[in-house]
């Protein structure tokens, strides 16, 4: 099996769960991060939102773009995004990293 499609796997698998085990670490963000756990739940609603919304929007935004290029771009957008959530202790900065995580991961979706 070409590495390109064990790279596709992994970006997959990584957005996939992005998604969804945010859930359980919301007592723990909130704590961290000293803010409600309502407010930190806030955080798994904005990246819903980010996808909503992101994807009609980066599907327009990417659909001249040569399709390696548009994946690589998405998937190095959501990385950064995701390292730069890990390392911040701003909660208003996780909440964006969160939009630009879930944006890239829109426009990831059509192209795979």
């Amino acid at each position: 099996m070409p590495l390109a499609l064990y790279l596709l796997a992994v970006a997959v698998f990584a957005m996939g769960t992005s998604e969804f085990m945010l859930a359980g670490l919301v007592p723990d963000i909130a704590t961290s991060l000293n803010v409600a756990v309502g407010a930190a739940g806030l955080l798994t609603s904005a990246f819903a939102v980010g996808m909503i919304v992101g994807a009609p929007l980066m599907a327009a935004l990417a659909r001249r773009w040569p399709a390696q290029a548009s994946l690589l771009t998405f998937v190095l957008v959501f990385a950064v995004a995701h390292v730069v959530g890990a390392l911040t202790t701003s909660f208003t900065v996780l909440l964006v990293t969160r939009v630009f995580a879930a944006l890239a991961n829109a426009g990831f979706w059509p192209w795979h």
